[in-house]
């Protein structure tokens, strides 16, 4: 069986060759009707993940899992790494960088699932490549399942380390879950911190790819639209390592 593909209109290659980043409204990438069972699947996870421990301001309003596969752009191998720690340096996060952070690993099933891996398949296939020999290198992809929840009396901060880098070649994210919620302004600046754009992720589907090692990128909070009830944001992210 041919693997699965998204298809898409968009100049993404493109477009990030020339600004270093490129936005996509949901509607921009046609899903195959093969993979839509496995993607609900996938987003059904976000209601159990469990809580993220190494918030700076000792709240209680991010859940996230994560694991790291070894990708192989020539063949489309992936292979699951052993669970690791995370760490980033505190030069690129200046909030929880310089923490060794442990977090959940993904489900099997997310481990497992097609959607997921013809998801970072295709994501590494638009990127502008500096050397055709990347395109034969090993790649290390870290995938982070992250769910921010705000309530009338706490925002929910999807970046509370604030304008950060993730330490990674090229970072995706794709919007997973959005429920009652504003707010979650994606900002993406250049290497002076100088201000290149704003937007909003605001339907599920919609996504944000970028060259890590030039920009920046920092999301504002959310809350409630209707504060008798919570407010979810899910976003499925690949951070893609040059090994």
């Amino acid at each position: 069986m041919a693997p699965f593909t998204f298809e898409t209109h968009n100049e993404i290659r493109e477009t990030m060759h020339e600004r270093g980043y490129t936005v996509l409204d949901a509607d921009a990438i046609t899903l195959p009707s093969g993979l839509m069972p496995h993607w609900e699947a996938l987003r059904a996870e976000y209601d159990a993940l469990p809580a993220d421990e190494y918030l700076p301001d000792g709240g209680s309003y991010r859940f996230r899992r994560y694991d790291s596969f070894t990708f192989l752009p020539e063949t489309g191998e992936l292979m699951l790494l052993p669970h690791q720690d995370y760490f980033q340096s505190r030069d690129i996060n200046s909030v929880t960088g310089g923490i060794v952070r442990r977090f959940a690993p993904l489900t099997p099933a997310t481990i497992a699932n097609p959607y997921l891996h013809a998801l970072i398949r295709w994501d590494f296939a638009q990127f502008p490549l500096d050397d055709p020999a990347w395109a034969r290198a090993r790649w290390q992809v870290d995938v982070h399942q992250i769910q921010v929840v705000a309530v009338a009396d706490e925002q929910g901060q999807p970046t509370p380390e604030g304008v950060h880098r993730d330490g990674a070649h090229f970072v995706t994210v794709h919007l997973a879950r959005l429920d009652n919620a504003s707010g979650g302004e994606v900002s993406i600046y250049d290497d002076d911190r100088r201000l290149l754009t704003a937007f909003t992720l605001d339907h599920v589907g919609a996504a944000y790819l970028f060259n890590d090692r030039i920009l920046w990128h920092g999301v504002t909070p959310i809350q409630p639209t209707d504060p008798a009830q919570p407010a979810q944001r899910g976003i499925l992210t690949f951070d893609y390592h040059l090994k």
